[in-house]
C-alpha cells in the first residue's frame, strides 16, 4: 500500500514538476557556524582561549544520525552545521549551552515588526495589534532564535496550560496572547512552582479561564464563585484525574476502581481560593476591563499586567483543600493563592502527571515505569531552575538515547504536524528579502489542525490519553497525536510539503494581507545549492537528506523507492525538491522512533 501510493505521487508530481533554476541567497546565524573553531574566552589580552569543540564537523554518519534524532526530540528541527555541532558537542554540553541563552521573546517582535509594516493608526503601545501580528512573531522567531530547546519547550508548556486567542478580546489585541507566551518562556528552564503562580496570575488565563474579576459568593444576589480555573488547575496543570504512584500509574481502590483525585465538593473549595483577582494596572479596579477607555484603568496595561488582589472581593473563609488541609478564615487572598499554589505543587500527584506529560511531548508516547520515575525523582517544584534536571533526565534517559530495536520496541511517536512543517522549514538556510518574516497561520492550521495558541480547548490538540483504534488500543498503548490526524490534515500536511519543496513556494500563501502593511510585503528563498553539490550521486543526495529530515530513520525499502524516483531526473535541483518531498511524507518521517 506505502509503494502503491508513493508511486501514484510520483506519477503526479513528475507530470507537473517545474525544471527551471533558481536563484539562492544564503544568510548567516540560526546555526549555521560550518568551518568554525569553538574556544574558551580569556580574561588576559595575552591567552589564547582553548579549543572546546574538536573534530568539528563531524562526518560520522551514526553520530550524526543520533544527533538528528537528539535534535528532533529537543527542537522544532535542526540545519547540517547545528546537527554536527550538536554530535561534536555532546547532549549534555549544549543543553547546558541551551540553558544559558537569553530568552527570544515574542512580545517585543510584535511591536518591532508593527513599526515596520503596520499602518500609521496601528502603531504604538497604546493601539491594539491584531492577531497575525503575534503569529508572525512566532514564525520569525522559531526560524531565526538560537534558544532552540526554549521556544520548543515554550510551545509544549502552552499546549500543557492552554489559552486559545481566538476571542474578539485575543484578536484585535494580540499583545496578550504574546505576553502570555513570552511568560511560559520566561518559566521554560525554572521550576514549577514559579510557573503555576505567573499562569495563575496571568490576564490572559484569568479572561480564558473566566477567574479574572471572580468575586466572592453573594447568594442575595445569586453569585457564585466562577469554577472554571479551580476544576482547570487540577485536571490539567498539576494533578491529573485520577490518583498516580510515582511510576505515573493510575491506583485502585479496595474494589478495583480508579481513584480520582478530587470532587465537585473540591472544586467548589478550590473556587473560593481563585476570587478577587482583578486589572493589575495602574489605577485598575475590579470589574469589567477597561476597553472603552474611560479612566478606570488602563486597559493596555491591564492586558499584560499580572493580576492583583481586591481584598473586598475575595472569599476570606475557611477552605478544605485535598488531603486534609485547611486554610484558615481570614487570610488575604495572596494568602490564600500562595498556600494553595504550594499544596498542589507538593502533592504526589504533580510530578508523575507533569513529567510524563513532558516524557510524551518530548520523546516517547509510551515511557516505561522506570523511565517516569527516573524523572519524578528528580522533579522539585520549588528548586531553582528545576525544568532544567528535568528536561535533562528526559533528553539524556538511556530510553530517550538507545535506538536499539527488540521485539518489545515501542519507543516513539508520532510527529506533530507542525513539528514536521517546522522541521522542514529550519532544514535549509531560508532568507527573506527584508530580514523579517511575516505570517499568519490560517493556512497551516487549516491543513494540518494545529497552529500556536489556537488549540480548540482548554484539552490542547488531542488528550494525552487517546488511543486510537487497532493494534495500539489493544495493546493498552496512547498515541496522542493520532486524534488529530484525519483525512483532512493527513492530505493538507502532503500539499503543505510540496508547497515548500516541490514548488518552493515559502510561506508566500501565508504572508500578511499586502493591503494591511504599509511597507513591502517580503519575499522568501530557500538555498538548496549545498545539497544540489552532491545530487549527481542519488544515494549520497538520499542519505543526506535522511539525516537531515528523517533523523536517519528511512527504511531501505523507502530509499529504494525515493531513489527510484530521483534517478528519472537529471536537473539538480529538481532532484533535491524530489527527494526531500518524499522523505517528507514517507511513514518512516511521520513516525519519531
Amino acid at each position: 500500500m506505502k509503494n502503491t501510493m508513493l508511486l501514484l505521487i510520483l506519477c503526479f508530481i513528475l507530470s507537473h514538476l517545474d525544471a527551471q533554476n533558481f536563484k539562492h541567497h544564503d544568510f548567516l546565524g540560526a546555526g549555521h557556524d560550518n568551518g568554525i573553531t569553538v574556544t574558551t574566552s580569556s580574561s588576559t589580552t595575552t591567552a589564547k582561549g582553548t579549543k572546546t569543540v574538536d573534530g568539528f564537523p563531524i562526518d560520522n554518519d551514526e553520530q550524526l544520525k543520533d544527533a538528528s534524532r537528539f535534535l528532533a526530540q529537543s527542537t522544532f528541527g535542526a540545519d547540517m552545521p547545528t546537527i554536527q555541532m550538536t554530535a561534536a558537542m555532546g547532549y549534555e554540553a549544549w543543553l547546558d549551552e541551551q540553558f544559558s541563552l537569553p530568552q527570544t521573546k515574542i512580545f517585543p517582535k510584535m511591536y518591532q515588526q508593527s513599526a515596520l509594516y503596520a499602518t500609521p493608526e496601528e502603531l504604538g503601545e497604546e493601539a491594539g495589534l491584531y492577531k497575525p501580528w503575534y503569529e508572525s512573531a512566532w514564525m520569525h522567531n522559531n526560524l531565526t532564535a538560537a534558544d532552540l530547546l526554549r521556544q520548543r519547550m515554550t510551545f509544549i508548556l502552552s499546549q500543557i496550560m492552554v489559552i486559545n486567542n481566538n476571542s474578539d478580546l485575543f484578536e484585535d489585541n494580540s499583545q496578550m496572547g504574546g505576553n502570555y507566551y513570552d511568560l511560559l518562556g520566561n518559566n521554560a528552564f525554572e521550576n514549577y512552582r514559579s510557573l503555576i503562580n505567573d499562569v495563575t496570575l496571568s490576564p490572559a488565563m484569568g479572561l480564558f479561564l473566566s477567574h479574572y474579576n471572580n468575586p466572592k459568593a453573594d447568594p442575595s444576589k445569586n453569585i457564585h464563585p466562577d469554577e472554571n480555573y479551580a476544576r482547570e488547575i487540577m485536571q490539567l496543570f498539576s494533578i491529573g484525574l485520577w490518583e498516580l504512584d510515582e511510576y505515573g500509574r493510575r491506583k485502585y481502590d479496595a474494589d478495583n476502581q480508579f481513584i480520582p483525585t478530587y470532587t465537585n465538593a473540591d472544586i467548589k473549595e478550590f473556587a473560593q481560593v481563585f476570587t478577587g483577582l482583578g486589572d493589575g494596572s495602574p489605577g485598575g479596579v475590579f470589574g469589567d476591563m477597561d476597553e472603552e477607555g474611560d479612566g478606570e484603568g488602563d486597559f493596555f496595561k491591564s492586558i499584560i499586567t499580572p493580576m492583583k488582589m481586591y481584598d473586598a472581593f475575595h472569599d476570606t473563609s475557611e477552605k478544605n483543600l485535598l488531603n486534609d488541609v485547611t486554610l484558615p478564615a481570614g487570610q488575604s487572598g495572596m494568602e490564600d493563592i500562595a498556600q494553595t499554589l504550594d499544596h498542589l505543587s507538593s502533592h504526589a500527584n504533580t510530578a508523575p502527571f507533569l513529567t510524563k506529560s513532558l516524557i510524551k511531548f518530548l520523546t516517547t508516547s509510551n515511557p516505561s515505569d522506570a523511565y517516569v520515575k527516573r524523572v519524578v525523582d528528580v522533579f522539585n517544584p520549588f528548586e531553582e531552575n528545576n525544568f532544567q534536571k528535568v528536561i535533562k533526565a528526559i533528553l539524556l534517559d538511556p530510553e530517550a538515547r538507545n535506538c536499539q530495536r527488540s521485539d518489545t520496541y515501542t519507543f516513539g511517536k508520532l510527529r506533530e504536524p507542525l513539528m514536521r512543517y517546522l522541521n522542514y522549514l529550519r532544514a535549509f538556510p531560508l532568507s527573506s528579502s527584508t530580514g523579517e518574516f511575516l505570517y499568519e497561520f490560517g493556512d497551516v492550521l487549516a491543513n494540518t489542525g494545529q497552529a500556536p495558541l489556537r488549540a480548540p480547548s482548554v484539552f490542547n490538540f488531542f488528550l494525552p490519553d487517546y488511543s486510537p483504534q487497532g493494534p495500539i488500543n489493544q495493546q493498552y498503548r496512547v498515541a496522542p497525536e493520532f486524534q488529530i490526524l484525519n483525512s483532512t490534515n493527513s492530505i493538507g500536511l502532503v500539499n503543505l510539503i510540496n508547497g515548500l519543496s516541490i514548488e518552493r513556494n515559502y510561506l508566500a500563501s501565508d504572508v500578511i494581507d499586502g493591503d494591511e502593511l504599509s511597507g513591502a510585503v517580503p519575499s522568501y528563498q530557500v538555498d538548496f545549492s549545498e545539497v544540489e553539490a552532491m545530487a549527481s550521486n542519488s544515494s549520497a543526495l538520499i542519505n543526506y537528506l535522511d539525516i537531515l529530515l528523517a533523523n536517519g530513520l528511512l527504511t531501505t525499502e523507502t530509499k529504494g523507492i525515493i531513489k527510484q524516483a530521483v534517478e528519472h531526473l537529471s536537473n539538480p535541483a529538481d532532484r533535491v525538491k524530489m527527494a526531500s518531498y518524499l522523505i517528507m511524507i514517507s511513514p518512516d518521517c511521520a513516525i519519531l522512533k
